[in-house]
């Protein structure tokens, strides 16, 4: 039973007048509700979940600015790097905003623009809850993040053991809702990771408390393995290897994890076995059947965990057991680790021609979705991305295509006609969208992160220090997905972490003067109207090329004109209510008027390959006009060379054949 002994509590538990009243606690619960709705409502990478999402979170914000300064709420200092912090993300994100003056799609760096905004407000939300907090900044911070993070990892689990929380489960094995991609879902879990330790083994703590915390590092084990992410485990790896590092409660979180991750692995281990869990294109029925066992045998799992960490939370060891608790525990990681070693030696055979065909072999590849990539070093055609971001910069230098438009400015260069949002490396998608400056700005936020985290460390002691160790661990585990993935798309993803970063910044930081500030209430509201106005805009466009395009469909042409206007009024950035115009025009035989809207179309966004083929089809079937179809869609052809709409016998090879036949009327 000595393994089962968590070591004896060596600091009293922290008197109550440390924690925050009921309107700190109300703060901290609306702030982990707006995480949580980032994840729920966030729209995985698209933009639609700005509105809602960013509504709350800038509003929340704008909140409490007002209450700061009427006198009502007390905010912290943020230090010099939490200054440089905050003042690096708001020129990010003004930069951001800036690149829609030369972006090969306007439209599309204003909705990153938008985003961003986001991100800084959950920023400053953190600095918020670490004002709520007082002493108890940063352990507030925690578990406000824990909470989000346990609903989330839930909520996930729930959606593999009932398949009709997750429609599109048939066709996508791999677990990925609420936040709709594994990688980001990965990452969360890899935040929860540390979040865990600290709940479960930290000096102090309730049983219950332990209990939460080795479940919450149960969930995380078994989310983050169904998630297949390979960045996932090993980013989970290093948070581990972090926490123990910097925490003070080594042996503790060793032995919760032991108690938490193996019975949470053999779950795992389980579902690898039944192809309906993990494998795309399964029978419904194979998936009901199956995820009603794996719901029982997570419950069982959980309650094994339970139990396993109330018995070792109720048993205290000697200093004598505990070292060697401590040099067994240790001997039997690197057993594990050898016999791994030569288990994997084994199944890859010879070492150099594996490597050869896992790393330098066809690096624009794909990696097939089952269990079997979790052994693979494949990049998973990120190598191809990584390059192709370089020759957007290079072909954009010094300022870049514009953010968020990756997407368009790489179909130059791409090599096949897959379609991806972003080369996979938040770092070099800022190079390739902003240039050499959104680079510099996300280095310095990086850089001031982690200063930020280091003077935390250094600031707090005791509760708050250990807190502040699971807190720096989520930012680090962000960072380190974003070498290799887009986690700066998500909301999801990118919520927490700025939460956990705003925390660290102004956990035990004296409080500001309490005293009216009249000019930042007015200026605080001022903002909220025109970010608001920001957020809408877009969404409102949308909605209304949807509702001219239903118009249309009825024959109805007033009403189609009158919506695709406002469509153009609420965002004269795109190019979808021009192409609504075209329709109806074409739709009344008005060619003329509808090769104007599409030539406007391309004069808005002459870089991007759609406006000049839709302008190249029209005038081949429409006005039929050899010539001119011939020169735009060799525009488009030499923007996009890898696209799937170029066939053989296709409308650009029989305007090409049409006008070395002499089809080109004089002055055409």
């Amino acid at each position: 039973m000595a393994l089962l002994a968590w070591p004896a509590m060596s600091i009293a538990p922290e008197p109550s007048s440390a924690r925050p009243g009921a309107a700190g606690l109300v703060c901290a619960a609306v702030v982990g509700a707006a995480v949580v709705l980032a994840a729920f409502a966030g729209d995985g990478s698209g933009f639609d979940g700005v509105l809602l999402v960013g509504g709350v979170a800038v509003g929340l914000l704008v909140a409490f600015v007002l209450a700061f300064a009427l006198g009502w709420l007390t905010l912290p200092h943020v230090g010099r790097s939490g200054g440089a912090l905050l003042v690096a993300t708001v020129l990010l994100v003004a930069w951001a905003g800036a690149t829609m003056a030369w972006s090969v799609a306007a439209d599309r760096s204003w909705d990153t623009f938008d985003k961003s905004v986001v991100y800084a407000a959950f920023l400053g939300l953190g600095v918020v809850v670490a004002g709520a907090g007082g002493r108890f900044a940063a352990r507030l911070g925690a578990s406000v993040l824990a909470a989000a993070t346990g609903i989330l990892l839930t909520w996930a689990l729930l959606t593999k053991a009932i398949p009709a929380l997750d429609p599109e489960g048939d066709r996508i094995a791999r677990l990925r809702e609420p936040v709709e991609y594994w990688n980001a879902l990965a990452l969360l879990a890899d935040i929860a990771l540390a979040l865990a330790l600290w709940l479960g083994a930290t000096s102090g703590r309730r049983v219950q408390v332990r209990i939460l915390g080795g479940l919450l590092a149960y969930a995380a084990t078994i989310v983050l393995l169904l998630t297949l992410s390979r960045a996932g485990v090993v980013t989970a790896v290093g948070v581990v290897a972090l926490w123990l590092l910097l925490s003070r409660e080594r042996l503790a979180g060793a032995l919760l994890l032991a108690a938490s991750a193996g019975p949470g692995a053999l779950v795992a281990g389980w579902a690898f076995t039944r192809p309906a869990l993990v494998e795309e294109g399964a029978e419904h029925a194979d998936r009901v059947s199956d995820g009603a066992v794996f719901g029982v045998l997570t419950l069982v799992g959980a309650a094994l965990v339970a139990a396993l960490v109330a018995v070792g939370a109720r048993r205290s060891l000697e200093p004598s057991h505990r070292s060697r608790l401590g040099a067994g525990f240790l001997a039997g990681v690197a057993v594990a680790v050898a016999a791994g070693a030569v288990a994997f030696a084994i199944a890859i055979g010879n070492p150099v021609t594996w490597f050869d065909e896992e790393v330098t072999g066809d690096v624009c590849s794909e990696v097939v979705n089952d269990p079997s990539r979790l052994g693979s070093l494949n990049f998973n055609s990120r190598w191809c991305w990584w390059n192709e971001a370089w020759d957007v910069f290079a072909g954009h230098s010094p300022e870049g295509a514009g953010a968020g438009t990756f997407e368009i400015a790489r179909k130059r260069y791409r090599t096949d006609a897959g379609s991806v949002l972003q080369p996979h490396s938040v770092p070099l998608q800022q190079l390739a969208d902003g240039g050499i400056a959104a680079l510099t700005l996300f280095l310095l936020a990086v850089v001031s992160g982690v200063a930020v985290a280091v003077a935390a460390l250094r600031r707090l002691d005791g509760g708050e220090r250990a807190a502040a160790v699971a807190l720096v661990a989520a930012p680090a585990a962000y960072l380190a997905h974003s070498l290799v993935d887009y986690s700066w798309d998500f909301l999801a993803a990118t919520a927490p972490a700025m939460v956990a970063l705003g925390v660290l910044a102004g956990a035990g930081q004296e409080p500001r003067a309490v005293r009216r500030r009249p000019v930042l209430a007015i200026v605080a509201v001022l903002v909220l109207v025109v970010l608001l106005g920001s957020f809408s805009s877009p969404r409102l466009s949308e909605k209304s090329v949807r509702a001219s395009t239903r118009a249309l469909d009825d024959g109805d042409f007033e009403r189609a004109r009158d919506r695709a206007f406002w469509a153009r009024f609420f965002n004269p950035l795109s190019a979808e209510p021009l192409y609504a115009l075209a329709r109806i025009a074409e739709r009344q035989r008005f060619p003329n008027t509808a090769e104007r809207y599409y030539i406007d179309a391309v004069e808005l966004q002459p870089d991007n390959p759609e406006a000049w083929y839709t302008l190249g089809i029209f005038e081949f079937q429409v006005k039929q006009n050899m010539c001119a179809a011939y020169r735009f869609l060799n525009n488009a052809y030499t923007l996009d060379p890898a696209g799937n709409q170029w066939t053989r016998g296709g409308p650009l090879d029989v305007s090409r054949d049409a006008v070395n036949a002499g089809g080109c009327a004089p002055g055409s």
